[in-house]
């Protein structure tokens, strides 16, 4: 075997390369929490009632009365902020085929980790049966800064007045993470 004599400069890059290990980098990537509206209840029970969970949603099938709805989320918190999660909304729909004006309340946050802070939003569904409407929170709902994380969201809960004749197909949350490359 024949050597090569290396100059004193082409030694030092060459150890140089050697020692260069690149570093570690992560990506992050968009996960989306469903939560199906059937796991909304009433906020005060009762058995005289038209709203009923169902396997594709809830449903106010009163023809006269509103149902005051809670949906609630579950979601582990990303940091001390309990702030995992950085959009929020769901879809409503009309049973009957008539557009009607829902409101629904976001909060985030809890009494013993972050004060909560509410949100409200009313939209109109649409005159269709098989269409939606959609609410969305983002951090600037709740003075924040979009599209970072909403502060106190692991503790994310929706609450509606539910019109007669509509229904609360899902809830969703959008929450960003990182993850090695």
């Amino acid at each position: 075997m024949r050597a090569f004599p290396l100059s004193l400069g082409a030694t030092c890059i060459a150890i140089a390369a050697l020692g260069v290990v690149p570093a570690a980098r992560s990506a992050t990537t968009s996960q989306y929490i469903v939560v199906p509206g059937g796991n909304c209840q009433l906020s005060v029970p009762t058995t005289d009632t038209a709203f009923r969970p169902k396997a594709t949603g809830a449903r106010n099938e009163s023809s006269s009365v509103s149902n005051f709805v809670i949906c609630p989320f579950t979601v582990a918190p990303a940091s001390g902020s309990g702030a995992p999660i950085t959009s929020a909304g769901l879809y409503l729909q009309s049973l009957d085929g008539v557009s009607r004006s829902v409101t629904c309340t976001a909060v985030v946050g809890s009494i013993n980790n972050v004060p909560p802070v509410y949100s409200s939003k009313t939209v109109s569904t649409p005159a269709s049966t098989t269409s939606n409407a959609f609410l969305t929170w983002t951090a600037a709902d709740f003075g924040g800064t979009s599209p970072n994380p909403i502060n106190g969201s692991a503790w994310l809960t929706v609450t509606c007045v539910m019109p007669p004749q509509t229904g609360l197909s899902y809830l969703y949350a959008q929450y960003n993470y990182e993850i090695g490359t």
